[in-house]
């Protein structure tokens, strides 16, 4: 009789064994998508589908894509006007947002006014209205909004805080992500953007003013 109480303790032993296991299998299962969740919490995936279409989910309406333009027209033109003396203020988001003839046009952009923003220490930020979008039916958009650019610089002459404001128009030709498998974030890409700034207020008297930046376009 010993020899089968034993039996049955061994057994006993074994199974609480198999249910720790399991538990720990359990808990570390759920850390490990509780880690991939906060991973990806900022992301915004897209399903591709054959002709440039798009998965939407079946509670949302197809206007409700206009949601997702206007997001991505506000954070190209952020992009794109957003800098500081060393240059655009997230400058990781140019490969991402900008395609072909669009890449080309804001790194020639850049390049262009890099001087006058470094030896005057300015800064801008942009300030954007609401979004007009056109949808094609191939899938691509026209986009375009209104706003202010708010720019803060040091007259190299008078060595004074100078403050500007500007209106500034800008036009997107936005094309569906061609490079979704590397580039999840963003479903549309900028390939082709135009924008015109004009001043209209500064802290410096007229007699003292430089000439603005005329009509900043590409």
């Amino acid at each position: 009789m010993k020899g089968v109480t034993d039996m049955f303790i061994a057994k006993d032993k074994m199974a609480i064994f198999w249910f720790l296991v399991t538990c720990g299998c359990i808990l570390g299962t759920g850390w490990y998508l509780q880690k991939l969740a906060v991973e990806g919490r900022g992301r915004m995936l897209y399903v591709p589908l054959e002709r440039h279409d798009l998965y939407l989910d079946r509670d949302m309406k197809p206007q409700d894509l206009n949601e997702v333009v206007d997001y991505h027209t506000r954070l190209i033109v952020e992009t794109l006007l957003n800098r500081g003396p060393r240059g655009p203020v997230s400058p990781d988001r140019i490969g991402m947002l900008f395609y072909g003839n669009a890449f080309d046009q804001i790194t020639a952009d850049i390049q262009e006014k890099n001087y006058d923003f470094r030896t005057r220490q300015i800064h801008q930020m942009v300030e954007l209205g609401p979004v007009n979008v056109v949808h094609n039916p191939d899938g691509s958009a026209v986009t375009s909004t209104s706003g202010q650019v708010i720019r803060v610089s040091v007259d190299p002459v008078l060595k004074e805080s100078v403050i500007q404001t500007y209106a500034v128009d800008v036009t997107l030709q936005l094309r569906r992500n061609p490079n979704l498998r590397d580039n999840k974030r963003f479903v549309f890409v900028c390939q082709d953007v135009s924008y015109a700034m004009r001043e209209t207020s500064s802290s410096l008297p007229a007699d003292a003013q430089q000439p603005a930046n005329s009509a900043q376009k590409q």
